[in-house]
């Protein structure tokens, strides 16, 4: 089945074939099924369409998807008051982290910019990125292969390197000034 562009297998886990997105983990993909009432151990060939609209349409747009129906709840043995189920549906779908979700295009859009920002400011990170070293603190002396390749740049737009003019007068040493004017 394709799902926005992405290829689910048949046989797979809902949970586990959701994870091809970028930006969507275990514990992400758990909460979107819980949110759209599909069970955690469906498979991608058990979905109905009305479950897959619903889920295309999540990952399409969460923030504009319709909220879970927030339930009040009750200690055991009493039915819940009206107060609590005022103060549930007063809660609303601003408290909801799901509302806030990026996938694909968007998180690699944000990531990218993220770091752009910290090489335009010359963070300590933003700098470690630009020489495509490790960022967190891993060893370098050994391991950092795969960073350097995971955070090689385009350098030619951050070069430190200044073009010097050739009849652009070069800067003397004070002590050298002083022995030209005769005060030395």
């Amino acid at each position: 089945m394709h799902l926005l562009g992405h290829h689910l297998p048949e046989h797979n886990l809902v949970r586990i074939a959701l994870r091809s997105f970028y930006g969507i983990s275990y514990a992400t993909s758990s909460r979107v099924l819980a949110r759209l009432s599909i069970p955690n151990e469906a498979l991608v060939s058990s979905l109905t369409e009305q479950q897959i609209t619903a889920l295309s349409a999540y990952l399409s747009a969460p923030s504009s998807s319709t909220p879970p129906v927030k339930l009040a709840l009750a200690a055991p043995g009493k039915a819940p008051s009206p107060s609590a189920a005022k103060e549930a549906a007063a809660a609303g779908p601003q408290d909801d982290p799901l509302n806030s979700i990026k996938i694909e295009v968007d998180l690699r859009r944000q990531r990218h910019a993220d770091i752009m920002h910290h090489r335009h400011i010359g963070t300590y990170r933003g700098r470690r990125h630009a020489m495509g070293l490790p960022v967190r603190g891993q060893n370098t002396q050994t391991n950092a292969r795969t960073a350097r390749r995971l955070n090689r740049a385009p350098s030619s737009k951050f070069s430190t390197f200044t073009e010097v003019l050739s009849d652009a007068p070069v800067p003397q040493p004070p002590s050298q000034i002083l022995r030209m004017l005769g005060m030395q």
